[in-house]
């Protein structure tokens, strides 16, 4: 009783009045029972006035208390009205706050399911990527797969194509090579057999051209058993010797220019076994019979 008395200070002042009023009636009661001690004379006078004035002074406090009463009474019911009024506000506020804690919370729970959802949503499409992910991915290896496959029957395809191009390759290298070595083997015969040929025929040349010369030779006084040289010859067509020189010397000096002289003197000499055979190394050996 005493908190609420404190929570509400009218309520209180109404209170404290109250009961100041309460001792005062009671004291003005008292007095008015109270005789009052009889005095000489005029005793019954007094005492009829004094009893008057203290009947007209209770009434008036009566009607002061009534008043008194009565506007506590109001202040009171005003009081009530006020405090009801403000425990209604205060109840009015508080289901405001009740419902805007539950909005807020229904909100907060609606945001917190949002944001569930949003997240579950986000976990299927992360999923739903990855298995896409993995789907493109193992699309993407069977392609390569396939591909390297492919590329690998291609390879062996070209290697097989390849061996097979070189082995026609070599095999008609082979025959190519063989035909050229038959041909070089022929043609080589042939050379043989022509040098050989031609080997006898300047042989036979040689002897006599060797017979020529020594018709046109003069021996010189020094000149002596077995001396012999080399003598380059340079012929132009019809035989005729354009030049005559040593190119191997026998030593003796005046019998190197006899054998030059003497292969001049011999112009015109006779055409070689082959036409195009214009000049040649020709050994000049008086000694040697044709």
């Amino acid at each position: 009783m005493l908190k609420e008395l404190l929570k509400n200070p009218g309520a209180l002042f109404f209170a404290v009045l109250v009961h100041v009023a309460l001792i005062a009636i009671l004291v003005v009661s008292i007095q008015w029972n109270s005789k009052p001690a009889a005095l000489p004379g005029n005793a019954e006078i007094v005492q009829a006035t004094v009893i008057d004035e203290s009947k007209l002074r209770a009434e008036k406090q009566r009607k002061l208390d009534a008043e008194q009463a009565k506007r506590q009474a109001e202040e009171q019911r005003r009081q009530a009205e006020l405090d009801r009024q403000r425990a209604e506000a205060q109840r009015q506020r508080d289901a405001q706050e009740t419902a805007q804690k539950q909005k807020q919370q229904e909100a907060e729970l609606q945001k917190r399911a949002k944001i569930k959802a949003d997240q579950e949503a986000k976990v299927k499409q992360r999923i739903a990527e990855q298995k896409q992910q993995s789907e493109r991915e193992s699309k993407r290896k069977a392609d390569e797969q396939r591909k390297a496959v492919e590329a690998k029957r291609k390879v062996e395809q070209q290697r097989k194509a390849d061996e097979a191009r070189r082995q026609r390759e070599n095999e008609q290298f082979l025959r190519q090579q063989m035909a050229q070595e038959e041909a070089d083997r022929v043609a080589q015969a042939k050379a043989e057999q022509q040098r050989r040929e031609l080997a006898s025929k300047m042989s036979l040349y040689s002897a006599q051209l060797q017979n020529i010369v020594n018709g046109n030779w003069i021996r010189p006084a020094t000149a002596r058993t077995g001396l012999k040289c080399t003598v380059h010859v340079r012929l132009i067509p019809g035989g005729e010797v354009v030049e005559a020189h040593v190119t191997r010397s026998s030593g003796d000096a005046a019998f190197d220019r006899s054998a030059e002289t003497a292969v001049l003197r011999s112009s015109p000499l006779p055409a070689p076994p082959d036409p195009s055979f214009r000049e040649f190394d020709f050994i000049f050996n008086p000694d040697t019979e044709g």
